[in-house]
């Protein structure tokens, strides 16, 4: 390497790193040698180098040298994953377990010489980011994930805990800032296998830092999280923090938002939603370190929310790509079809997860999981595609007595019933979903995402969706009563609503909406909701639901009644 140095490069380097006196890399030496041609070199040595050997590399006084060690360190590191990419961490060997701790030990041991953000850039989540998710013998030589100890290694290098671990080398000092910058980067791993708990956990822990480079690296690693695992999930966090983050670290976040949202995001001055131990961005943090396994038990415990994190940010990149395989015979989007699919888990059995408790080995869960969606997309997709290649007046549903029979006068009465009869049986809260729900099945505007809804009925996600769930249930069987010929009890005041709606069916859409509009005042989160209404009005330039008044929505009761039918059995 030292054959190599060139010295114009070097005095760049020196500049572009911050050698200078009071700067942070203050006293460093550089050969001159660009990023390629230390990796070239490393290509060539790593195999046969001795790892016993690697400590004279990282305690050179030549910049490039010390990357070039721990360049061999991420080689040998990520050779002993390569079982663990094609199988089950899990099923991984004692040997490359100890190995790899061993690789882990000696980083950490060596952290302090990774003096520079390109020196930690370059290796932190390739070697402590991809042990966090890897089963592992420290400290007590016993394989397993061992969490409490891997969020240990994290505090301390974040400065949380001023007591280090059984490590080598000193907490803080002159390496401080670069010690607290591995345990927010190496997320940057933890998030491109799906796990968001990590980036979320250490970027609070680092919200009011005061080094402009934590403020990068933090604002780097929230936009990977959100960009590999969950946009919405990184909104949440902005809505929680926007308003105190600095101003370098909120630009990084945003950096590949929407013009007009990062705008909203940079002009955001107070929290419109305080933080609490309720909120999703802290049930999520909670699950840091905890393996797949490990949640079965937890589900069949009642813990709801672990299975949606598991669908919606965990495992959300391996379903959305089974997802992708049925789409094109699927007539919902991913986020509607994991929410259903979240539902079908809970609900399909006499008691909820009653298909967990046949898992034998929990380290099969994943898997299951995975082949379970994968299953319930292909019945859905022959269900769905049969009925979008049927006839025009056949439906898309499975058999009912009587369906197939009725005409388009018996379809307008029974929608007209069916409406007036849910409107009338319903609580406030459920007849404004169930509103809801037909508006936006017949309106193209997309309307209010559901977590946003929910919160302004002052729902969780979970609840509102078992809500909806419920709701789909009874307005079935509501449905089936009709159609076997069965009369619904009305009172006076929805048996003129079900003759207005039968005799003016083509204007059903704005009857629905006319009627929408009042079961919001009935709410008891009503300013809530239509403060929700005026802020996508004044963001979006219209009212979610509103119809148009030059083009009216004109209802077609046939294509209705098809689209209500496929709602209901999804």
């Amino acid at each position: 390497m030292e054959s190599l140095q060139n010295e114009e490069q070097r005095r760049i380097l020196m500049g572009f790193f911050k050698t200078g006196p009071g700067e942070y890399g203050e006293g460093d030496e550089f050969l001159g040698l660009k990023v390629p041609q230390t990796r070239e070199v490393v290509k060539h040595v790593w195999k046969d180098f001795p790892l016993s050997e690697v400590p004279e590399l990282l305690m050179s006084k030549w910049h490039e040298v010390r990357l070039c060690g721990l360049l061999i360190l991420v080689a040998k590191f990520e050779k002993l994953t390569k079982r663990a990419a094609a199988k089950t961490p899990l099923e991984c060997t004692e040997e490359a377990i100890r190995r790899r701790d061993e690789i882990l030990t000696m980083y950490l041991q060596y952290a302090e010489q990774a003096n520079n953000w390109d020196l930690v850039d370059l290796s932190v989540h390739k070697i402590l980011g991809h042990w966090l998710l890897l089963p592992t013998m420290l400290p007590d030589g016993v394989v397993g994930q061992h969490k409490d100890y891997k969020i240990k290694v994290l505090d301390i290098l974040s400065c949380s805990d001023p007591k280090p671990p059984n490590l080598g080398g000193s907490c803080l000092g002159d390496s401080g800032l670069w010690k607290q910058r591995m345990s927010i980067v190496c997320s940057w791993k933890t998030s491109q296998m799906g796990d968001p708990s990590w980036c979320l956990r250490y970027a609070e822990i680092h919200l009011h830092h005061p080094h402009d480079l934590m403020h990068k690296a933090v604002g780097w690693m929230l936009r990977e999280m959100g960009k590999r695992v969950s946009m919405d999930l990184l909104r949440e966090f902005l809505r929680q923090h926007a308003h105190e983050m600095p101003r370098t670290m909120l630009r990084y976040a945003i950096e590949k938002m929407p013009e007009q949202e990062r705008q909203y995001w940079m002009n955001l001055t107070s929290n419109p939603s305080p933080k609490d131990e309720g909120n999703y961005v802290s049930k999520v943090i909670k699950y840091a370190g905890v393996p797949v396994p490990d949640f079965v038990e937890r589900i069949l415990k009642g813990d709801d929310e672990a299975m949606y994190y598991l669908l919606h940010d965990r495992l959300s990149h391996q379903l959305h790509e089974r997802f992708e395989a049925y789409k094109n015979n699927l007539c919902d989007d991913y986020e509607d079809v994991i929410d259903d699919f979240f539902l079908y888990l809970r609900e399909c059995g006499r008691y909820p997860y009653e298909p967990l408790k046949r898992i034998k080995k929990k380290e099969a869960f994943e898997t299951w999981l995975l082949n379970t969606f994968r299953n319930y997309l292909s019945n859905r997709a022959e269900t769905e595609g049969k009925g979008m290649s049927s006839q025009p007046n056949s439906e898309a549903q499975s058999p009912i007595v009587g369906e197939g029979s009725a005409g388009d006068e018996e379809k307008i009465r029974i929608v007209s019933q069916l409406i007036a009869y849910a409107h009338q049986v319903f609580y406030p809260r459920g007849r404004f979903i169930f509103l809801r729900s037909l508006l936006t099945m017949l309106n193209k505007q997309r309307a209010v995402p559901n977590k946003e809804m929910a919160e302004a009925l002052d729902m969780s996600d979970l609840a509102y969706r078992v809500a909806v769930y419920r709701m789909k249930q009874n307005v079935r069987h509501f449905r089936n009563r009709l159609l076997k010929g069965e009369t619904l009890r009305l009172d006076d005041e929805h048996r003129q609503m079900a003759d207005n709606i039968n005799c003016d069916s083509i204007h059903l859409y704005p009857t629905l909406f006319r009627i929408y509009l009042q079961s919001i005042d009935t709410l008891k989160t009503s300013i809530a909701v239509k403060h929700l209404r005026q802020q996508y009005l004044e963001e979006r330039g219209f009212a979610v639901h509103e119809p148009d008044v030059d083009s009216p929505i004109r209802v077609r009761i046939p294509a209705f009644w098809s689209k209500l039918n496929r709602w209901l059995t999804t």
